[in-house]
């Protein structure tokens, strides 16, 4: 059945059981009110299959259909937590429902569930200071595990134990399908039989990992546990192996050139795809002329073939330290896609035309052809405009003033975000460093530097005026959205911000950026400085791709779009898609756009669903390198300041590596320590001391848990005093 033919199908069934009087249908039934064909039985039969699976409608009293919103049943999916219980994601970012172990009925971590909910029984369960309405698994709708990646255990029968600590039960293995796996050892499994009341799952071991410690089987492990595709499939391959190393000299012609300019890529030390150039130019008014030219992969990734069909599968490519899980084959991502120096690519440029007051003038987008001139990297280009050398100068002597009009321009484009009230969110993340073998060398701060500031001011740019250029034009797109937070959130930010001094001059529900901006200038360079901006960044929602334009918050934008990495992000190739149709025929209409409008929800949330998970699958890893590189570390002593205050301890940031880790309360002793939740401060009952955020520390590695990736500490020093001399003088100090 063609693609409409099947959407209307799906709408006609919905409408029909919306409808007063016909709430609850057979098969037949519905046929029938439809007004379709015997020949359809099968794909009407298909479609309500398919409806049920995505818990939109629900057989009752045998096979009679009804709207869910229409029973006491509900639907989401399940995130179980270490301690068995579910907390069920029925309808937006927030979870609304509790299901205790006991009625999970076989249900695993993510999978998408059916729900009873008894109204005349209504019970409720406070979990973190929240309360859920209890509900109970009814049955297993989407499976979302059909490999489980685990620890192999020898026995009669073998058995794996999930790594991930939310699958809490055990798969027996089939001794015949062991693959030789070793006691110990790290395995996927693919499971025959899930879970049911009584009985465990089961399966057969399909790949071995390794042992835990080897290099790279914690990324392989990791790769498996959030079912992350890694390897391209036979027709993938064989499609990429089509596309020509070598541009076509006809489609040169047809493009307007650009190799005449003084282009570069600016990008990390080890990156190797490049999917974004810039340059700027002076124009003889006075203004700049920024031109942002990203690979043109539309070009190349034709909407419905293979590539596109697993480039939308992956919909994210995923970055581990020393590996990367690409979203396309590295024929393309490392070859004909990537902008690498002095070849031809083929490009999508956009030119914004921008006065010396910082606004955006005259914009133009166009297929071209362009030659960089160079690769850089942020680190040499930081040290051009910051402190350069004399070999740095001579070796891009060339270059220089492209530079430093880069940096005029970026300056300009800066105050413009500013004065809009934009958010700056700059906390450091963790890079990490490693060896010829894979072992870890150091793990350190990466702060952005000027280079990096200034090429994501020019990527802000084109994606905004892309964005508007689609929205304003009545093309359908994929947007890149932040809506405002909740208004409950910033009312407790607003409360915790009164007990450190600081004030949040809004009222929560009509709260713009700029107030948020102005709080966190205002405790730059404090000690509580990292926790503020943990704590603005947890009041906010989650960015997400939509088929509505609905502006982004933190950016205090308007339009909002990601146009800049086609490479690396599946949203931003419908968005080339999506401006390229439109430059060659103008604004869609009549079928093509109710087609498309139609794909737009499921791009919008496969790519914001895959984002996701490789983000949490990147901090997943970072999280265990830490952990690896400190388990050798147990009883070393390091310097640290005290990021977090807790009921159960402190959490402690090392200054020579950058790792936190927790000093539980109960290894401090000397006193009765008692939490001060809105203080956010720990104090002594008898001494009256406290332990801060900010406060100077030492600590002693203590012990650390490779399974739950946990650092425990041991507090050594605080405040410049050793502990011990700290409950001498406890003793005899007399409370303030």
């Amino acid at each position: 059945m063609p693609e409409t033919e099947h959407h209307s199908l799906i709408d006609g069934v919905l409408d029909l059981l919306r409808r007063k009087g016909s709430r609850l249908l057979g098969i037949r039934e519905i046929q029938e009110r439809l007004g379709l064909p015997e020949s359809s039985r099968d794909a009407l039969a298909s479609t309500l299959d398919r409806l049920e699976r995505e818990g939109k409608i629900v057989p009752v009293r045998g096979k009679r259909y009804s709207l869910l919103e229409f029973t006491p049943f509900r639907s989401g999916r399940v995130r179980v937590s270490p301690d068995g219980y579910g907390l069920v994601y029925s309808d937006g970012e927030e979870p609304d429902l509790y299901v205790d172990r006991r009625r999970m009925k076989g249900a695993m971590n993510g999978d998408v569930v059916l729900l009873r909910v008894d109204p005349r029984k209504e019970k409720w369960k406070a979990i973190r200071q929240r309360r859920f309405l209890e509900a109970e698994v009814a049955r297993v709708l989407q499976r979302e595990h059909r490999t489980v990646v685990g620890r192999f255990h020898q026995g009669d029968p073998p058995w794996v134990r999930p790594f991930d600590v939310r699958l809490d039960e055990d798969i027996e293995i089939d001794s015949e399908s062991t693959l030789g796996a070793r006691e110990g050892e790290m395995v996927n499994v693919e499971i025959d039989r899930y879970p049911e009341r009584g009985s465990l799952a089961h399966g057969g071991v399909i790949e071995r990992l390794g042992m835990l410690g080897e290099p790279g089987v914690d990324i392989e492990v990791v790769i498996r546990k959030y079912h992350i595709a890694h390897e391209f499939p036979d027709e993938v391959l064989r499609e990429a192996e089509a596309i020509p190393l070598e541009i076509d000299p006809g489609e040169i012609a047809s493009r307007v050139d650009l190799r005449d300019r003084v282009i570069v890529t600016i990008d990390g030390e080890t990156a190797k795809d490049f999917d974004d150039a810039v340059d700027v130019t002076r124009l003889g008014n006075g203004n700049f002329l920024l031109g942002v030219h990203i690979a043109d992969v539309s070009h190349y990734v034709r909407e419905g073939g293979a590539l596109d069909r697993e480039a939308f599968e992956r919909a994210s490519s995923v970055y581990f330290p020393g590996r990367a899980v690409p979203m396309l084959p590295e024929r393309l991502s490392n070859g004909i896609c990537s902008l690498n120096p002095r070849v031809d690519r083929l490009t999508f440029s956009a030119t914004i035309e921008i006065d010396p007051n910082g606004r955006f003038l005259e914009r133009k987008f166009f297929r071209s052809v362009i030659r960089t001139r160079e690769r850089m990297t942020y680190t040499d280009v930081n040290a051009i405009l910051t402190e350069p050398t004399p070999e740095l100068r001579r070796r891009y002597e060339p270059l220089l003033d492209e530079f430093h009009r880069m940096h005029e321009l970026y300056e300009l484009l800066r105050r413009r975000r500013d004065a809009r009230g934009s958010i700056d969110f700059d906390l450091p993340e963790s890079e990490i460093l490693l060896g010829e073998l894979g072992e870890i060398e150091s793990i350190l701060p990466s702060a952005r530097n000027l280079a990096h500031r200034l090429i994501e001011e020019f990527m802000l740019a084109a994606n905004e005026v892309v964005a508007e250029h689609l929205q304003l034009g009545n093309q359908p797109a994929v947007y890149r959205v932040h809506t405002p937070p909740d208004p409950q959130k910033i009312e407790d930010l607003k409360s915790i911000l009164e007990e450190f001094g600081h004030k949040l001059r809004a009222d929560p529900e009509n709260l713009r950026p700029g107030e948020l901006q102005r709080v966190l200038k205002q405790v730059a360079g404090a000690p509580e400085e990292r926790f503020f901006t943990e704590l603005v960044l947890r009041s906010m929602k989650r960015a997400l791709y939509s088929e509505e334009c609905l502006g982004h918050f933190a950016l205090a934008l308007r339009f909002y779009g990601h146009f800049t990495s086609p490479i690396r992000r599946y949203p931003d190739l419908v968005v080339h898609r999506m401006l390229g149709e439109m430059l060659a025929t103008g604004p869609m209409y009549g079928d093509r756009l109710d087609a498309v409008r139609r794909r737009l929800p499921l791009w919008a949330s496969q790519s914001s669903e895959r984002e996701k998970r490789a983000e949490d699958a990147e901090r997943e890893v970072i999280e265990w390198k830490k952990v690896l590189y400190m388990k050798d570390r147990i009883g070393e002593r390091f310097r640290g300041r005290i990021t977090g205050v807790t009921s159960f301890g402190i959490f402690v940031e090392l200054e020579e590596v950058f790792v936190q880790g927790l000093v539980p309360i109960a290894t401090i002793g000397g006193d009765y320590w008692k939490f001060h939740e809105r203080e956010h401060r720990l104090r002594g009952e008898g001494s009256n001391r406290e332990f801060r955020l900010g406060d100077p520390v030492v600590v002693e590695v203590w012990e650390v848990d490779e399974d739950r990736r946990q650092i425990a500490f041991r507090l050594i020093e605080a405040g410049g005093q050793p502990v011990d001399e700290r409950k001498e003088r406890a003793r005899g100090s007399r409370p303030r």
